[in-house]
This record gives structure tokens, C-alpha cells and sequence, in this order.
């Protein structure tokens, strides 16, 4: 049956999945009381992992659908592993918090449920700063880079995990990028730490801190987050520096350290990125000028850095309440959370390839009803786009407004009111994790009831899976087949 192979792999990629949540354990164990949750989280997955192995049946050989199930699969379990911890060790004890944590945690978003960071043991913490970093990078880029005897075919769980379009990656070379992604994300992850040590955050909270900075998370070792830097100009630059780094392409950064510098600038989603983001920093930094108590043209550009490229990216951080700025500028913050970053990036939203490919295509077509015989096709790089990726964008942003509209409507049936629902469901489909009114940078999602809470965990994860890789999987015809037995021909029978 097909199924046993998407079983085999799944089996897998949970073993290594086990081995990443043994290291809270050990940490409780050498430094508090030690967490047995974990452990037998641990377990539970080596065993599921074993059973699934056993049935499964190995292959080189995969299709597309094989990369949705998979991909689909692996980010499902690992969200329900994820919870175990909190819901074994009593610090959840409802379901849905424990459910709704873990999946803010893996998917990055950085929505949190508990209200008070500081009560938490530091092993839970250090739970949630891996969380964020695991699920950053994206786990399947993660398994990739362990496993090696996949094939060619391992692209297509590249795909399903990230559909957006990757002009500049080599399909059948993905699994040496996959580990190349991963030594530039754990060397940008070592730097953050360093820099943030060095400015005299506590090692164990600027590791965590770094975690969550370089995966654009918002999980922070502490209730106050990054407010309480708000005095040190140079820690929340760090913060601006990596958050924005983060939001960038990671394959460009590698071409970059190869070949020099010019490959960012000849990057045209690059140089787009650094541009929305700048006139977007100028727009918020003006309207504080003119409307703002600050005093400090530094304090001002600062402040309007820091939480514009927080949203922006998906970072979930923050350092002045920005729902007391002007309306203008929570209006500029607010846009900035649909942008996300670049493709490759650890961010959420729409992402900014996909708007060069919308404005280029609309720019074209506008064109076309002036001259109907006119050829030309979108060119991103020098290089024309295909036609099915251009497509694929446009059902992207039909899917993504369809199912925003679908989920702030359910989420005023639970009790939200309009303007409360419709920053929820922004804060979880674009994986932000940080709304404005009564789910700002100061307020915690505990309130939400568990219908709504419901709702967030499938919209972080359609967010983060990029819709289409969940969404697919509803169509009856996506399973024909998986699960019918392949009899072997009589010529290949033994008699």
C-alpha cells in the first residue's frame, strides 16, 4: 500500500523529533526537579516511531502526494508530542491550552496562553525557546539535512512544506541546501546569543531569546518580553538586527558568504524586502513625530524599527505598547503583518515574492488590454517565472483571504467581537502571534474561549504550512489509492 511508505518516513522523522525533546529533560534533571513528562514524551515517540518503521515499507521513490502527507503528518504529531509535556507536568490542564501552545510554539507564531512567563520552571521555557527554533527553520528542512538516502524525489516535501516560489533553489541538489540552511541558521542562532550575552542578558535568557529572535517566534523567557530592554539602546538593536536578518532568504545568505555581497543586492526579492520594510520604518517613525510624546528622534526611529520589523517578519516582539501610537502608524504595523518576509525565511504572511509576482502579473495584464497581441511573461531576476507559479500565487491570496474571512466569522461566533476576531485571526494566519485592542503586545490569549482557540491552532497551521498542503489533502481524490494492496503479478510469484 502506498500508506506504508509516508508511514515508514513519518516513523522517522519521529525518532529524531524524540531526541530534540530528551534535552529539556536532561536540563530538569541537572539543574530541577526533574520532568518525567518529558521523557515519557520521549518514549512515545520512539515507540510510535517504531511501530510506524515496522509497518511501513522503505522507498527512493516519492510523489507530490507522498510531500503533503508526509509534511502534513509530521507537523500534526509533533504538534500533539509537543503538548504532552505541559499537559503530563500539570502545567496546562486543559487540552486545548497545552494543544494551543505547542502549536503557537512549533509553528512560531509566538501566541501565547500563559499569563505569567515567570511562574514557569526554566525547563518549560527552555521548551518553548526549542519549540520556536525546530519548528523556524521548518522540520521537514530539518529531517532533510539528517537524512541522506532519500533520493531525488526529497524535493517534493521541500515543496509541500514551503509552497511559495523558489526561483533560485536546484531541486535535485535540495537536500545538501537543506543542510547548508541549517549551519547558517545555527550560526546565526550562536551569533544572537553572543551578541545578546555580551549586552548583558543572562545566558540562559538570551539563549532563549535567540531562539525565538532567529526562528521569528515572540516566545520570551520572561512575562515582560523584550519590554524590559526598552532603555538599552544597544540590546534592542540586536533584536532589529537579527529580526530583520531572519525575515530575509537564507539560500541568498549562503550564495552571499560563497560568492560575495553582490548576490543580496542583485536579489530583487531581497532589495524589495529591504524597501517595504524602510518606507514602512519612515511612514510609523513620521507619524510618531508629528503625533507622539517622544522626545528623541533616536527613541522615535527605534521604536518604529523595532515593532514595524517585529509584525512585519512574525517575531512577536515588542518594546512600547504601539496600540497608545496614532492611528496611522497601527494602521502602516497592521499592513505590515499580511508582507512577511522572503521566501526561505523563517516568517509567515504572504510573503514578498508572492507580492512582486501579483504586481508584476497585475502590471502585465494591464498592459495586455492595451495591446491584446502583446507578449510578455513576469521576470524575477532575469529569469521568466512559470506560468503554474504565477497561478499558484494567485489561489494563494484567493485561499488566504477566503479562509481569513471564513475564520474571523467564526471567530465572532464564539463571543469575540468584530475588531477583536479580526486581529486573532490576522496574529494567527500570518503565524505574528502579536494583535492590537484587547490581544496587544501587554495581553495574553487565555481569554479566548476553547472554540476559539480551536480555530487559531488550524489557522497557525495552515499559515504555516502555507495552506496548501493541508487544504489539498480535503479533496476525496488526494486518497485514491493510498490505501489499496499492489498484488505482484503472477510472473513474479512464488510458486
Amino acid at each position: 500500500m502506498r500508506i506504508q511508505i509516508v508511514m515508514s518516513l513519518v516513523g522517522r522523522l519521529l525518532y529524531i523529533f524524540g531526541a530534540f525533546t530528551l534535552i529539556p529533560f536532561i536540563y530538569s534533571v541537572v539543574f530541577e526537579t526533574a520532568y518525567w513528562s518529558f521523557l515519557i514524551t520521549t518514549s512515545l515517540s520512539l515507540v510510535l516511531g517504531t511501530f510506524l518503521s515496522y509497518y511501513g515499507c522503505e522507498s527512493q521513490s516519492f510523489s507530490i502526494r507522498d510531500g503533503f502527507l508526509v509534511v502534513s503528518a509530521t507537523w500534526i504529531s509533533t504538534v500533539i508530542l509537543g503538548a504532552l509535556p505541559f499537559l503530563g507536568s500539570g502545567i496546562l490542564t486543559n487540552v486545548f491550552d497545552a494543544l494551543f501552545e505547542a502549536t503557537s510554539g512549533i509553528t512560531a507564531t509566538g501566541a501565547t496562553i500563559i499569563y505569567s512567563v515567570d511562574e514557569l520552571p526554566n525547563t518549560f521555557v527552555l521548551w518553548r525557546g526549542l519549540m520556536h527554533w525546530v519548528g523556524g527553520m521548518g522540520i521537514i528542512v530539518l529531517i532533510l539535512s539528517f537524512l541522506k538516502n532519500l533520493g531525488a524525489d526529497a524535493a517534493h516535501f521541500f515543496n509541500a512544506e514551503a509552497s511559495v516560489p523558489k526561483p533560485s533553489v536546484v531541486m535535485p541538489r535540495i537536500q545538501s541546501m537543506a543542510t547548508k540552511l541549517w549551519q547558517l541558521y545555527i550560526a546565526f542562532t550562536a551569533l544572537c546569543f553572543l551578541m545578546l550575552w555580551a549586552g548583558g542578558i543572562e545566558p540562559f535568557d538570551a539563549l532563549n531569546y535567540a531562539f525565538s529572535i532567529i526562528a521569528t517566534g515572540g516566545f520570551a523567557p520572561t512575562s515582560a518580553g523584550a519590554f524590559i530592554y526598552e532603555q538599552s539602546n544597544y540590546i534592542c538593536f540586536v533584536f532589529i538586527f537579527f529580526m530583520f536578518l531572519a525575515g530575509g532568504n537564507f539560500s541568498v545568505y549562503y550564495n552571499a558568504l560563497q560568492k560575495g555581497i553582490r548576490v543580496l543586492i542583485n536579489d530583487f526579492e531581497t532589495r524589495m524586502y529591504w524597501l517595504v520594510v524602510f518606507i514602512g520604518i519612515a511612514i510609523v517613525s513620521i507619524s510618531l513625530a508629528l503625533q507622539s510624546s517622544y522626545s528623541s528622534p533616536l527613541e522615535i526611529v527605534r521604536n518604529a524599527a523595532f515593532n514595524l520589523v517585529s509584525l512585519q517578519t512574525g517575531s512577536g516582539f515588542a518594546i512600547s505598547d504601539y496600540d497608545l501610537w496614532p492611528a496611522a502608524a497601527q494602521m502602516m504595523l497592521f499592513i505590515c503583518t499580511f508582507f512577511g518576509g522572503c521566501s526561505g525565511s523563517t516568517t509567515g504572511g504572504v510573503k514578498i515574492i508572492r507580492l512582486i509576482i501579483l504586481i508584476k502579473s497585475s502590471i502585465i495584464y494591464l498592459r495586455k488590454s492595451i495591446h491584446p497581441d502583446m507578449v510578455q511573461v513576469v521576470r524575477i531576476n532575469g529569469k521568466s517565472m512559470p506560468t503554474k507559479w504565477i497561478q499558484m500565487t494567485q489561489q494563494f491570496l484567493f485561499l488566504y483571504l477566503m479562509i481569513y474571512v471564513v475564520s474571523v466569522f467564526l471567530m465572532t461566533c464564539t463571543g469575540l467581537n468584530t475588531y477583536d476576531s479580526m486581529q486573532v485571526v490576522t496574529a494567527f494566519l500570518s503565524n505574528v502571534g502579536l494583535g492590537f485592542g484587547g490581544f496587544g503586545p501587554t495581553d495574553s490569549f487565555s481569554v479566548m474561549p476553547d472554540t476559539a482557540k480551536c480555530i487559531a491552532i488550524v489557522d497557525m497551521l495552515l499559515g504555516r504550512l502555507e495552506l496548501f498542503t493541508i487544504l489539498v489533502m480535503l479533496h476525496p481524490q488526494f486518497w485514491e489509492g493510498y490505501f489499496i494492496k499492489k498484488e505482484v503479478p503472477k510472473r513474479y510469484r512464488i510458486l
